[in-house]
């Protein structure tokens, strides 16, 4: 196998493209979503030092691509087997990883979660390897450097979305070696059909192109950190509906596989999917997600989990429906003492289609798309409808929300007492208990055990369901924790084991607790209340509102809401003697009361912004914008002028004038052939330039005698040459204008050839 020593790409190429990819690994491992990942630049390294030599041999593709799969394939094996205990051999390492991939790769086809990190440690480390080569085989072999920006591009935006802000200083050093890796190819690309043409230029114009290139990088990322994001255009939310669906989807198997990691990316309220995991630490932060306009604040549901599954949870309506804005065509569960009440939200997150709403929603005013159970007729006591009670799990907007627009959803909320639950008995129906009991197999009987003994002095599922809730608010909160070890049940770890945890481990602890001394309960994801602003009367809920409860079936009351989290608030019951007044609230006066709310939705408040502010909004909008780019394209173009019409890097200034005199000829279409003589390409320049024939024929007579002659040109023939460039200039740009304006023609060849000839 020949190896070419030479990289004819330039070592600054190699340079820039190994710094770019080191800086998307470093950012990776700087987002900290599991231990192990600085090996990541270790995997760059070796894999594009593995793919320059493949794609500098004479190799091809078919045979290269195998070679550079086996080596990484034992370069990554051999780093992450450095993780495991120095004890074992490396047989048996081999074989804990096999066994280990097997487990994840079974639990992949199953519906249960992972939490082993270093199978997400190998699978990155083998991407990393994949697409470090194949940048090093679009680089130095193919040539098209826009396959590298788009395999190394999407990683680093993939990271940045779901990372840490902090991220945000290795996207503009990427930016800036990605402009200058796309300046450098081109340059190179320029390079090779100048040598074809048989073009001189100088060995060092690669590393001009670089510094203004890296001028021009800087100001096209300065102007483009001041653009808003493209996902608050309406043009762009349509584009990304037919991939909405999809991508949560992937989403939701993303972290199901990968449930140990430390998920602290940029809010997304879509991420509410059909699984939640027992996972890592989190880290939210204050972003606002939406207004609420109520009359008071409750939990803002966004899923229900129904099947516990040891490592996490999992929501299995396999029902979908469409349904018209304010439908009131579908079949409701309906229980007693129960409220209508009205919410009105304002999203404040652009592109998001989730639907928020209070305990159990009954319509909406827009088009929505809901996933659904249904339940036996009986259960819609109050209606005269035989069709089946919708149980409504999550609800979806048919398109994705624009910039102000906001959502009115009626509920219908529990207003049961204490006393009223107390005494609702054990008379499950036979659906609520098939589905709302389930337990895996694999639950340690320790968990059942603890149960029981902290429910046996109560005789009633209220009181029962209480005492759980107390004891697990004893437990301490941490948002920091680490995800169960593989093969641990969730619940279990929590309890027994790490004692501290967040809301999806006190809520799944409730449920599972529950359901083991026979009590129906289920998981709830979405919002608490938020913070109430009293100027505007809304709730404002940000990220760090982001909550999970339980939710536990009474017979004749329905689903009602527990709190066994130890950082939020008991929830508080009404008293006994105004639950039915509260119950039988007058009908006319909620039904006035709702259809001036809803009439409000028009009126709500702007949304308030936080961050950084952007340009693009406001009445100066369009000005700021304006000078914005009137700025960009004035930097541009005096940057492009000075590397036109700067001095060219020849010999003598008569070597000066008449490159740029090929330079301007070049603009009207009279390019240089390799074959012409000085005197035949003046010749097409008069032929041409008819007008123009007397300082032509001057530069050209001074330009042979620097070129051929020993004397070469004086003082006094430097100032002709510079008085007849002078001349000829304007008749030049005449024709440019006259040409641009009349007759657009395709440019020639660039100037000609200006290396030194001896005499």
């Amino acid at each position: 196998m020949q190896i070419g020593l030479k990289i004819r790409e330039g070592w600054s190429t190699l340079g820039l493209l190994t710094l770019m990819l080191l800086i998307v690994a470093w950012s990776i491992n700087s987002a900290e979503w599991a231990e192990g990942l600085a090996i990541l630049q270790w995997v760059v390294l070796v894999s594009l030092t593995i793919g320059l030599i493949l794609a500098k041999s004479r190799l091809p593709g078919f045979v290269a691509h195998p070679l550079s799969l086996i080596s990484g394939t034992a370069w990554v094996t051999f780093l992450i087997g450095t993780f495991l205990p120095s004890t074992l051999s490396w047989t048996e390492k081999l074989l804990n990883l096999a066994d280990r991939l097997t487990t994840w790769l079974l639990t992949a086809l199953g519906e249960e979660s992972s939490s082993d990190s270093l199978i997400f440690v190998l699978t990155l480390a083998a991407l990393f390897w994949l697409f470090s080569y194949l940048c090093a085989w679009f680089t130095f072999r193919s040539h098209r450097i826009w396959g590298v920006i788009l395999l190394s591009g999407i990683t680093m935006l993939t990271n940045l979305y779901y990372g840490p802000s902090h991220l945000v200083i290795y996207l503009i050093g990427y930016l800036l070696c990605a402009l200058l890796l796309i300046v450098r190819s081109n340059v190179f690309a320029q390079e090779k059909e100048w040598q074809k043409a048989r073009i001189g230029y100088q060995p060092d114009i690669g590393f001009d192109f670089l510094r203004y290139g890296a001028i021009l990088s800087v100001i096209i990322v300065l102007f483009a950190w001041l653009v808003p994001t493209a996902a608050a255009s309406p043009q762009f939310s349509l584009i990304l509906d037919h991939f909405e669906e999809p991508w949560q989807e992937m989403q939701e198997h993303w972290r199901r596989l990968f449930a140990s990691l430390h998920y602290q990316g940029q809010v997304n309220v879509n991420s509410f999917g059909k699984t939640m995991t027992l996972s890592g630490p989190v880290s939210l932060g204050t972003t606002p997600i939406m207004n609420v306009r109520a009359r008071k604040g409750y939990y803002w549901r966004a899923v229900v989990y129904d099947k516990y599954t040891g490592s996490g949870w999992v929501n299995t309506d396999d029902e979908t429906l469409s349904l018209d804005a304010n439908s009131s065509s579908l079949p409701l569960p309906q229980f007693e003492l129960r409220r209508e009440v009205t919410q009105t939200v304002r999203p404040l997150q652009p592109g998001t289609n989730l639907l928020f709403a209070a305990s159990q929603p009954i319509r909406v005013n827009l088009p929505a798309r809901i996933e659904l159970s249904y339940v036996p007729s009986s259960v819609a006591a109050s209606q005269d409808s035989s069709s089946p009670a919708a149980n409504i799990s999550i609800m979806y907007s048919r398109s994705r929300f624009k910039k102000n627009q906001a959502y009115t959803v009626i509920s219908s909320v529990t207003w049961a007492d204490v006393e009223s639950l107390r005494t609702a008995g054990t008379d499950h129906p036979t659906w609520v208990t098939t589905r709302y009991l389930q337990l895996p197999p694999t639950l340690p009987n320790r968990v059942r055990a603890l149960a029981e003994d902290i429910t046996q002095d109560h005789d009633n599922p209220f009181d029962k369901v209480t005492a759980l809730e107390g004891y697990l608010r004893t437990i301490r909160y941490n948002e920091l924790i680490s995800a169960p070890p593989r093969g641990r049940d969730g619940v279990d770890y929590f309890l027994f084991d790490s004692r501290q945890g967040y809301c999806d481990y006190y809520a799944s602890a409730l449920a599972v607790m529950a359901r083991a001394v026979g009590i129906p309960a289920r998981l709830v994801s979405g919002y608490t209340q938020g913070e109430y602003q009293s100027i505007s009367d809304v709730y404002l809920v940000r990220e760090l509102n982001a909550h999970t409860w339980a939710e536990i079936y009474f017979p004749h009351y329905g689903w009602v809401e527990f709190e066994p989290t130890a950082s939020q608030p008991l929830i508080t019951r009404p008293e006994p003697e105004s639950s039915e007044d509260l119950a039988t609230d007058d009908f006319e006066a909620s039904r006035q009361r709702r259809e001036r709310e809803e009439k409000e939705v028009d009126a709500e408040i702007a949304p308030e912004t936080t961050g950084i502010p952007i340009i693009g909004t406001g009445p100066w909008s369009m000005v700021l914008w304006g000078g914005a780019l009137v700025l960009l394209l004035i930097a541009g173009v005096m940057v492009s002028w000075y590397l036109w019409t700067r001095e060219p890097r020849s010999s003598s200034p008569v070597e000066c004038i008449y490159e740029r005199m090929a330079r301007y000829a070049q603009l009207i279409g009279i390019g240089w052939s390799a074959h012409q003589t000085p005197y035949e390409y003046a010749a097409a320049l008069v032929e041409a330039l008819p007008q123009g024939r007397a300082p032509i024929v001057q530069i050209t007579d001074f330009y042979v005698k620097e070129r051929f002659s020993s004397e070469g040109t004086d003082e006094g023939e430097i100032e002709e040459a510079k008085e007849a460039w002078h001349a000829l200039r304007p008749t030049l740009w005449q024709q440019m204008i006259r040409q641009r304006l009349l007759r657009p023609r395709r440019l020639l060849s660039p100037f000609p050839h200006t290396s030194k000839s001896s005499s």
